[in-house]
């Protein structure tokens, strides 16, 4: 297993361990993870642990804050491990009871917008094309608005590094580039973001990332 993969491996252990529930602070949840992150293994964490619960979730970086976490409420958490130099960055978003007409319309919307940007995922393909992919699925539902970020971005030994998945790329890109794909929605109460981890291949792509939306 190469340091990477290792990064991402610890990461999604401790999203299988986390058990959210009402009553604890973000910040409290954010130290969990950071504790756990270095007990598996990291260095430490491998960028500003994002825990966001109702209206903060509608931030794109609601990183961690005094808030207490209600029942009822979206919780986005966005982590990732530092391990021998390579990062990881992953996104789920959970919901703390039974979930609205509108957030079961918008998690499914973002997981058809994810899996179209991944369709177009191969070496040669232009940035703007993957990006385009995603954004039109959630522009045709009338929530384009709502998607204020790029399609995702490099991920190796910086966080957020070439190539960025956005509109205006055309750089194409590469076999053996690991990229996020990250289609978000963030409404004036709530937001939702998923984001997994993938490899660029020569006829397509490998995802990388394993634990469960």
């Amino acid at each position: 297993m190469n340091s990477q993969s290792k990064a991402i491996r610890i990461a999604e252990r401790v999203f299988r361990e986390l058990k959210l529930r009402p009553g604890v602070s973000e910040k409290k949840v954010a130290g969990w993870i950071r504790k756990k992150l270095k007990e598996y293994g990291a260095r430490k964490e491998a960028f500003r642990i994002i825990v966001a619960s109702g209206w903060r979730s509608s931030k794109v970086h609601g990183f961690a804050s005094r808030k207490i976490i209600r029942a009822g409420e979206v919780v986005m958490l966005d982590l990732g491990a530092l391990y021998k130099g390579y990062r990881s960055d992953i996104t789920r978003t959970f919901i703390l009871g039974k979930p609205s007409a509108l957030q079961r319309r918008v998690y499914k919307l973002l997981k058809r917008a994810q899996q179209a940007a991944l369709l177009r995922i191969k070496a040669g393909m232009e940035c703007r094309l993957v990006d385009q992919a995603a954004r039109r699925v959630i522009e045709k539902a009338g929530l384009g608005r709502f998607f204020r970020h790029s399609t995702g971005h490099g991920i190796g030994h910086k966080t957020h590094q070439a190539p960025k998945i956005s509109r205006k790329n055309r750089n194409q890109l590469k076999a053996g580039q690991v990229i996020t794909i990250e289609p978000g929605i963030y409404l004036k109460k709530w937001g939702m973001r998923i984001e997994d981890m993938v490899k660029v291949t020569k006829n397509g792509h490998r995802l990388l990332t394993r634990v469960p939306k």
